[in-house]
């Protein structure tokens, strides 16, 4: 109405209705040969069915294109998310990503109807975040030395040496984020993590270690020797002073209902040593080092809560007394810590390490780059299951959502983070919106390609890792047996055993492969005749002591 533009009636024209029957969120979105109709109650269900929209056109061109005319089939849908905590976390700590490319990933995640950002700003790594009462913490905290290789090997850094590796937000740089955010209907959460992944703020203001801390404290460039285990000095009052200043600086910065304290993977051994902590705790009549992080958290959960905000937490809050009101993300193993706490009556995320830490490998491991903690392919994401069958019905109603967490110790560049999101948080954003008894990994295949290109589009790299081939080698009786799989189940395998490379004339994989004398077997995956995968190659022998028992 206030646009202008004729509303009844009308042909070939997007109409948007407001339906206040509607729950947040929530949209319907109606087709015919004359127009379409979007109707929410608020901004994000607009938003949502704009985006179902567009992945119901031809994906196969550039959607962006306004000179290309698109088909789309005539229907109705209703739809509704089957949480209100869908988010995604960028560990943003350990491997700084850019401003406009966090962008990119915003848009992506809109895309995918998600409605959560939870920022990883702080760890041992770098703090990412400028603080205008605290300047080291970016002057400093923000930057570490060059160090090549694998992120557990590389050595501790050095005093006087040069720290170019790193970079921060600005103030001025994350309001803008949390501006292109929030017009996305997503909202941004900060994490700033204490007491431990500290050691970037420790470098800045060694002054808030434990004294009994005598060497350089530098900002770590990897998980480097003794000092991964620097931990805020839980007797030191100048201590919360800090952190209260940066929660302060934070509470202003953000609107979001939430700021994320952390409190995971928090070592002992200082405190045990130090006598300021020692002594608070003598003090507080506290009889043991996890109280005192209890203790930590539940006093800076409170002033968290003063400035009007709630409060989350990793699972590691459960091994003590919960601080009163605090989400935990359960995210150890299945989560499993999460459900504790929502016996406990606390609200509770899912992020399970097992199938929601997306720094997993996402195929077979011989074809990707070098990381950890075992696979976790694209199905593995989709398949997941929050609500467990044996979980108490009134326990599952403190689930408030799920969420795919990525960590960046592997990444050297926002491309290698790009790389290891997608096409996963396709998946993962499935499990947070559609119902548990939609399911159906098939159905997701067919649509999954369409939404993938749109997230190409964004100028995003996402892997090809669903093409490639898995496969299991075991004997059977005096020979070899080669089983070969894909996760998609759109796509032929054809394999040589000469050691030539596949062609789409080659066998078709169908059965085991029996391998009777030195072989090499090839196999790779087409798609539409055209090769999607890479190509496995295994060099395959049997001796004499192939399929016979192995004596101890």
């Amino acid at each position: 109405k206030k646009s202008g533009f004729p509303r009844d009636n009308a042909k070939n024209t997007i109409e948007f209705k407001e339906n206040l029957s509607l729950p947040h969120e929530a949209y319907s979105l109606q087709i015919t040969k004359d127009n379409v109709i979007i109707a929410a109650s608020d901004k994000a269900g607009f938003l949502y069915g704009v985006q179902s929209l567009k992945q119901l056109l031809v994906t196969s061109a550039n959607v962006n294109d306004a000179t290309k005319a698109y088909k789309v089939p005539a229907l109705e849908i209703e739809d509704a998310p089957r949480f209100e905590y869908r988010g995604v976390m960028l560990d943003v700590s350990r491997c700084f990503i850019p401003k406009e490319n966090v962008k990119k990933i915003i848009d992506a995640a809109a895309l995918l109807k998600l409605n959560k950002l939870h920022l990883h700003l702080v760890d041992d790594n770098g703090w990412r975040l400028e603080i205008k009462k605290y300047p080291k913490l970016t002057e400093v905290g923000a930057w570490r030395v060059e160090r090549d290789g694998f992120f557990p090997e590389r050595t501790a850094p050095q005093k006087g040496e040069a720290t170019p590796v790193g970079g921060f937000y600005t103030q001025e740089d994350m309001a803008e984020l949390i501006r292109y955010a929030s017009e996305r209907a997503i909202e941004i959460i900060p994490e700033i993590e204490m007491p431990a992944h500290t050691t970037s703020s420790l470098a800045a203001y060694p002054n808030l270690a434990c004294p009994v801390v005598d060497e350089y404290i530098g900002v770590l460039p990897g998980f480097a020797g003794n000092t991964d285990g620097l931990v805020y000095c839980a007797g030191n009052e100048d201590v919360f002073t800090m952190l209260e200043g940066v929660i302060d600086e934070v509470a202003a910065l953000f609107p979001s209902s939430y700021i994320h304290l952390g409190g995971d993977e928090a070592s002992k051994v200082l405190w045990k040593k130090c006598p300021k902590c020692q002594a608070h705790m003598k003090a507080e009549n506290i009889e043991h080092e996890e109280e005192l992080q209890s203790y930590f958290m539940k006093r800076m959960s409170k002033y968290v809560q003063s400035k009007g905000k709630q409060v989350l937490g990793w699972d590691e809050l459960t091994n003590s007394t919960i601080p009163e009101g605090a989400t935990i993300m359960g995210w150890q193993g299945m989560g499993n810590a999460g459900y504790k706490a929502g016996k406990l009556g606390h609200k509770f995320i899912m992020t399970p390490a097992r199938v929601m830490y997306l720094i997993r490998y996402q195929g077979p491991q011989w074809f990707e780059p070098r990381t950890y903690f075992g696979n976790n392919t694209l199905k593995d994401v989709y398949m997941y299951e929050p609500i467990q069958a044996n979980w108490d019905k009134d326990v599952a109603k403190n689930l408030i959502g799920v969420q795919a967490s990525l960590w960046t110790e592997f990444c050297n560049s926002a491309e290698d983070v790009e790389y290891l999101l997608f096409p996963r948080l396709i998946g993962a954003a499935e499990v947070a919106w559609s119902d548990a008894n939609t399911k159906d990994w098939n159905g997701f295949v067919t649509r999954l390609d369409g939404v993938n290109n749109q997230i190409q589009q964004l100028g995003i790299i996402s892997a090809a890792s669903m093409y490639n081939i898995d496969h299991k080698v075991e004997p059977n009786q005096n020979n070899l047996k080669v089983t070969l799989s894909c996760i998609r189940p759109d796509v032929q395998i054809h394999y040589t055993t000469n050691g030539n490379e596949p062609t789409a004339t080659d066998p078709i994989y169908t059965d085991p492969i029996c391998v009777e004398k030195e072989q090499i077997v090839k196999a790779v995956t087409y798609k539409d005749g055209e090769v999607v995968g890479k190509v496995l190659s295994l060099p395959l022998s049997k001796n004499n002591a192939t399929g016979k028992k192995v004596l101890s």
